[in-house]
């Protein structure tokens, strides 16, 4: 008789690890929902926060920086067109002011120098704004002139776009410091702004040519309450140097004519403009 086939024996029945304990899935899994909640709840907490602080921010902005940014703009914007306006020149002679000079001393009086060709379009007479030279001009007349350039001069904490940078956090910190930042800049910036508002006159000056030294130069000056051209005329440089000798300390042979020629050209078309407006002035006849 032959022995049986061998069979290799089966486990009946459910395979159990003896050496790791189950896994408690179900705390797990409160214990992970729970965590989620406090985070998300917090998280929300901060934003509700956030949006508050920026909607004081903005607030404030709306009330107290948007208006005088909007007054600068719309005055820019004005001066430029009447700039603009100023192609034909200055052949035509006109007077109309009804104040003289001097009570300019009081006045917002906004000043631009140009040459003829920045009057071709808006960009070139924007790219003119943006390098505007110093001059004697504003010293000649006695005058404290404001440049046209600085209504576009707008402490960067004041500007709308860097508003706008406070949406990109959440963070309270941060928040506070931005917060901060503008309620000092309004404090400190702001007034300096508003005094720039609301501008009384516009001077400008056209150089018909390279430089104000030989070439013609047309003036301009309006009223802007009134919104009215006071002034157009055309002068050129007669500015003369004058040599003086005093009988105080060691005698000399002769005082040398020192001085820039620049400064002597603006002061003669400051005191045609002195001249226009019924200010007294002294013109010297030299001969060359």
């Amino acid at each position: 008789m032959e022995p049986s086939e061998l069979t290799p024996a089966e486990f009946d029945g459910r395979a159990k690890n003896r050496y790791r304990p189950r896994l408690p899935w179900a705390r797990i899994g409160l214990v992970i929902l729970a965590a989620a909640l406090i985070a998300g709840a917090y998280f929300w907490r901060q934003k509700v926060r956030a949006d508050a602080l920026r909607a004081r921010m903005q607030e404030r902005h709306a009330e107290m920086v948007a208006p005088v940014l909007d007054g600068l703009e719309a005055t820019r914007l004005d001066l430029e067109g009447k700039a603009l306006s100023a192609k034909e020149g200055a052949a035509k002679r006109l007077v109309d002011a009804q104040v003289p000079l001097s009570a300019l001393h009081d006045e917002e009086v906004v000043y631009l120098l140009v040459r003829a060709p920045d009057l071709r379009s808006e960009e070139t007479l924007r790219a003119a704004m943006g390098s505007e030279e110093q001059d004697a001009i504003g010293a000649c007349l006695g005058l404290a002139l404001t440049p046209v350039s600085a209504l576009s001069e707008v402490p960067e904490v004041l500007t709308a776009k860097w508003l706008a940078r406070a949406d990109e956090t959440n963070d309270m910190r941060r928040l506070s410091v931005r917060e901060e930042q503008l309620r000092r800049a309004i404090d400190r910036e702001l007034p300096a702004l508003q005094e720039r508002l609301p501008a009384e006159y516009f001077l400008l000056l056209v150089v018909q040519g390279q430089s104000r030294l030989t070439d013609p130069v047309d003036v301009f000056l309006w009223d802007l309450q009134q919104d009215k051209l006071v002034l157009r005329s055309r002068t050129e440089n007669r500015g003369r140097l004058i040599s003086v000798r005093s009988r105080i300390g060691p005698s000399s042979e002769g005082a040398k004519a020192e001085g820039d020629p620049i400064v002597v050209a603006d002061c003669s078309i400051a005191a045609h403009i002195k001249a226009q407006l019924g200010e007294p002035t002294m013109d010297l006849a030299a001969s060359d």
